[in-house]
């Protein structure tokens, strides 16, 4: 009964496990940057390059915390978890149709006021509509030739149908060993039965074909990637280069280099690093001479707030689920997005 295990269990298992390894790897369509970059490639946006990196779970929490970054909202965390997270609109700010489309999905009609949905209905309607705006987005960069219009999902579909046949058969066997007491069959049928499993959890159901014209800009944020993930003497020397000096060269070093760092945080989100790419603003922010905290005085303490926001909701991931009311600047709570349109349509 071994030698059956073998040929028709343990083979085929580790066979499409190993299919699906690759799939993985396929579906990965790593790419290596030629250098390391400092800053975001100009004219982008964080939704696109949320999926061009394949962070579609974080691209709402990140095009969000761009928006505080560039002080066209403020995040208002509660005393505690439970506690909402306000959204407040900044003054005589002008919205891209990305960000009002986002807004939008946070606060549309589903909305539930002045409360966290963590645990609400509602959060299944936030849900659809952020996939909504994620897919319109990716619906953008097909239109510009960066990603095929359809994902790849037959090998991820074939590998899985594979993979519940071969369970099946390895139940059957499994029956078949404890009836005959074969343990040794038996430990082969478990080792398949865990190859296989291992395959459903490895292989993709489906991935994002990127096109040629993609690549540059790929290669770009891996590069961003790669920069944010450096040691701190790595990072200086990387600022302090030919190309990286102009933009520190300012009357205050330090402060440039604070709000270039700053600037990122919406990408270190993108990437799983805003926990660290938070405590170094925060040691950033400490080294400032009182000339450069005076300058600081008057704008949001933008790096502060992300970093109650994101402690309020638990993780980057939370955030969108954390949020609860939508304020104007004069903190009325607005109608939905409506409220937004009426601001801006004056």
């Amino acid at each position: 009964m071994l030698t059956a295990v073998i040929l028709v269990a343990i083979l085929p298992a580790f066979l499409i496990l190993g299919l699906g390894i690759v799939a993985r790897a396929v579906a990965a369509q790593r790419v290596t940057p030629p250098v390391v970059q400092y800053s975001p490639e100009r004219g982008s946006t964080v939704l696109r390059d949320a999926l061009l990196v394949d962070a579609d779970r974080r691209a709402a929490s990140a095009a969000l915390i761009d928006l505080a970054v560039k002080r066209k909202v403020r995040l208002l965390a509660g005393g505690s978890k439970r506690e909402p997270i306000g959204v407040l609109m900044m003054p005589n700010v002008v919205l891209t149709a990305d960000e009002i489309a986002l807004l939008e999905a946070l606060f549309g009609p589903e909305h539930t006021h002045g409360r966290v949905r963590r645990f609400s209905t509602d959060r299944r309607a936030l849900a659809a509509r952020l996939r909504t705006v994620v897919q319109h987005t990716e619906h953008a960069l097909a239109r510009d030739g960066l990603v095929a219009e359809r994902r790849v999902a037959w090998p991820g579909m074939t590998l899985t149908v594979l993979a519940y046949l071969g369970m099946l058969v390895e139940a059957l066997f499994i029956v078949f060993a404890l009836f005959a007491t074969d343990w040794p069959a038996l430990a082969a049928t478990i080792i398949a039965l865990a190859a296989t499993i291992a395959t459903i959890v490895v292989t993709p159901s489906s991935w994002r074909r990127f096109l040629p014209p993609a690549r540059s800009r790929r290669e770009h944020l891996e590069g961003l990637r790669q920069y944010l993930a450096l040691a701190e003497a790595d990072r200086l020397r990387v600022l302090q280069s030919p190309t990286g000096a102009d933009l520190v060269a300012t009357d205050s070093e330090p402060l440039a280099r604070f709000h270039l760092h700053e600037r990122l945080l919406p990408y270190a989100v993108l990437f799983g690093l805003e926990r660290e790419w938070i405590a170094r603003l925060r040691l950033e922010h400490a080294a400032l001479d009182r000339n450069s905290l005076d300058t600081l005085g008057a704008a949001i303490d933008v790096t502060s707030d992300i970093a109650l926001a994101l402690e309020a909701a638990g993780s980057a991931l939370e955030l969108t689920a954390a949020v609860g009311d939508l304020f104007d600047a004069g903190g009325v709570v607005l109608d939905g997005v409506g409220g937004v349109f009426e601001i801006f349509s004056a």
